[in-house]
């Protein structure tokens, strides 16, 4: 705490408030109003209530992982490879909008330089309860680092007590991607980052349970970042106890029109001579050229004033002489030129402890051709958070390679559904003979195998070609299915959806089916089954296809509908989301293979009683099994995910082909990690710095020229 403010307690209603007065005015703050308003209106705080069971194991899990990602995967690494130098802070309040800010105040006073060892920590303590702080500073001065401290400080207060308030790391730089408000881009990134179910994740924020730590506000679109603001205002007025801590680039912010709502604000000072000399000194000879040459080099100096370029400097520029490093240009120049020296550096320590035949398993040309490319999509898609599973086909540039993308997905659906509708229904039909020694017209193995024959390449052709035509007139973006579990609210809100998609289905079904009956079902009597000497007209074939495809997929989009996840995924890994969405697609496909197979079944009992008065039952029962099966499993497979899957699956397929990426793309994120380009955090992936990041995006040419060359 500073010696600006005074603390001091009063009692109220029983309760006890932390306010501060500050010195020179004698004013109250807003802090103190506030927490005065929020005891007198409740008289205990929200933030430590009893916690069921569920709840505890749900908070340690969401911990665990924030801690396991930020802390242990990026945290511990960013102070084993980056300057550790004890940053010095300034307090900005002049950088937020605060309404109770006396009248009378002087900007000068707003601005103060803190006391010497003054952590973010501490100081976002000092603000009291309902805390929000800004932390601002120039690329590389640590935001990011302090954030980090600052979060590892609140998730150790949080293990101490977890009916605390559970703090969350998240980008902002994804936001603005659509258009949401600052809750509905929280529940779809901590659905996507965290994997908190969209329930679970609105009802932490409604309830107020979470203390957001928002990385990056200069890394939004410039074109929204004004919208970013006003909409981080007004979740703020929505969500009065909502603790936040936002970081941004000053000069990116200071060019802002609107200023954060925030009761607090820290500038990140450059570093001193004092302290350059200093930890220069402590590395020893090393380093030597660079000391002498930062005497008289200026754009050296300004460079060294980051503790990132700093760090940059001693991995890049170990055992250099003067002369190596005396270059002369100007200060953007110079910084390509650390970045080319660091990179250089990387690779080089790759072959430590190695033997001269040492091969890399990636081309060092190939890694930086393959980093530029990601930079670059991830720049144009405003992320600085890379997940394998949410590469959309957006990130293909070339309009022919979007439309080989529309067009592969759509025939990979129609030939992979012909496929396996030929091979389960061949395998249904060698299932069920057995039950046809009950029928009264008992049925040749081999009329068996041609009906389940005929029957799958009928329902191949009617499931891909309208699946897959839908496929080619949507807009082609990915959409995972990652968890599940049963919830009676999502089904019933699914409903309306599912009554009007099973009666589009059933017209356009119900139209193929009509067409396609004498054209292929006759040939081995009806779509059910039926004896060739029963009439069965092409509009009867019609109404009973559109009634029984439409049902069914009525019945199993609910379904799949109902199936939303209200819990969290314990473990993380690469390329999870499309894991867990096939997994989905193989239980919803179960499961609607049983359901759709009931429903055929029924269906064809009762078209079997009406119209073919009653002959041969059992074989028409086993028809409708068989094409029902069949029907329903793609049904579950389709609602479940596995469209999701094909599609990532082509945008794969098109992107290793021009170069873009390596078929194991997990496996060379990995090494760009080890090589500490990259970090790995969870299941996802960030370059160790956006400057880094913005050196390799800015490399277009590199990229373009080289792509067709090398392999």
């Amino acid at each position: 705490m500073t010696s600006e403010y005074l603390s001091s307690s009063v009692e109220i209603s029983g309760g006890t408030v932390q306010g501060f007065i500050q010195e020179n005015h004698g004013t109250v703050t807003q802090n103190f109003i506030y927490q005065v308003s929020e005891l007198l209106s409740s008289p205990a705080t929200s933030t430590e209530l009893p916690l069921t069971q569920t709840e505890y194991r749900q908070r340690k899990v969401l911990l665990g992982k924030v801690k396991e990602y930020w802390i242990e995967g990026v945290l511990n690494n960013l102070l084993q490879t980056q300057a550790t130098i004890e940053l010095s802070l300034e307090k900005r309040l002049d950088a937020v909008e605060r309404p109770f800010t006396p009248f009378d105040a002087i900007a000068e006073e707003s601005r103060q330089i803190l006391p010497a060892g003054t952590s973010a920590t501490e100081f976002f303590q000092s603000i009291g309860e309902g805390r929000t702080l800004l932390i601002l500073g120039e690329p590389g001065a640590g935001k990011t680092i302090t954030l980090l401290k600052l979060t590892q400080n609140l998730i150790a207060s949080a293990e101490e007590n977890l009916s605390r308030l559970i703090p969350v790391v998240l980008n902002l730089s994804s936001w603005g991607n659509k258009k949401q408000t600052i809750a509905e881009w929280l529940i779809e990134e901590l659905y996507s980052k965290y994997q908190v179910s969209k329930s679970l994740g609105k009802k932490a924020i409604e309830q107020q349970q979470l203390l957001l730590l928002l990385d990056g506000l200069d890394e939004v679109n410039a074109d929204l970042r004004e919208a970013c603001v006003q909409a981080i205002n007004q979740f703020m007025q929505e969500h009065g106890q909502t603790e936040m801590v936002v970081t941004s680039r000053i000069a990116d912010y200071e060019s802002l029109s609107n200023r954060l709502q925030l009761l607090g604000a820290i500038f990140i000072r450059s570093l001193t001579p004092e302290q350059i000399e200093s930890y220069l000194e402590s590395a020893g000879e090393q380093l030597k050229a660079v000391k002498t040459l930062l005497k008289e080099d200026t754009v050296l100096q300004e460079l060294a004033k980051s503790p990132l370029t700093l760090s940059v400097m001693t991995l890049a520029y170990q055992g250099k002489n003067v002369e190596e490093l005396r270059q002369i240009g100007a200060l953007q120049e110079r910084r390509q030129n650390l970045f080319e020296a660091y990179i250089k550096r990387m690779f080089q320590q790759e072959r430590i402890g190695k033997s001269s035949q040492y091969n890399p398993p990636y081309q060092h040309q190939q890694t930086t051709l393959w980093l530029n490319w990601l930079a670059q999509r991830m720049s144009q898609a405003s992320q600085t958070i890379f997940l394998i599973e949410q590469m959309q086909p957006t990130w293909l540039q070339s309009w022919l390679h979007k439309i080989v993308y529309k067009i592969g997905s759509s025939l990979f659906f129609v030939f992979s559904s012909l496929l396996f509708s030929v091979i389960l229904a061949l395998f249904f039909s060698g299932l069920t003979y057995p039950f046809l020694f009950l029928s009264k017209y008992p049925i040749k193995f081999s009329e068996i195998l041609k009906m389940g024959l005929l029957k799958g390449l009928n329902q191949g052709i009617i499931i891909g070609g309208v699946y897959g035509l839908y496929i080619l007139l949507s807009n082609g973006e990915i959409q995972l299915i990652e968890s599940l579990q049963w919830s009676w609210k999502e089904a019933k809100k699914s409903l309306p959806r599912g009554i009007i998609l099973s009666l589009l289905i059933g017209i356009i079904i119900g139209l193929v089916f009509g067409v396609s009956y004498e054209l292929i079902v006759s040939q081995v009597g009806d779509i059910v089954a039926l004896p060739k000497s029963v009439p069965m007209p092409s509009l009867m074939a019609g109404l009973y296809g559109g009634l029984l495809h439409g049902v069914s997929a009525g019945i199993i989009y609910c379904l799949s509908q109902g199936f939303k996840g209200a819990k969290i995924e314990a473990k993380t890994f690469p390329n999870q989301g499309i894991w867990e969405s096939a997994k989905s697609a193989v239980f919803l496909g179960l499961i609607g293979s049983v359901i759709t197979a009931i429903v055929s079944a029924l269906f064809a009992l009762v078209f079997t009683v009406i119209i073919a008065l009653q002959q041969n039952i059992v074989a028409n029962l086993i028809g409708a099994l068989i094409g029902g099966g069949v029907y329903g499993l793609f049904l579950g497979l389709i609602f479940g995910g596995i469209t999701a899957c094909i599609q990532h699956f082509t945008l794969r397929i098109i992107l290793y082909f021009n170069n873009s990426i390596t078929w194991n793309y997990a496996h060379f994120l990995d090494y760009a990690a080890d090589r500490i380009f990259l970090q790995k955090v969870g299941g996802s992936y960030i370059f160790i710095h956006r400057m880094l990041m913005e050196h390799f995006a800015s490399n277009l040419g590199t990229y373009s020229k080289s792509q067709k060359t090398v392999r």
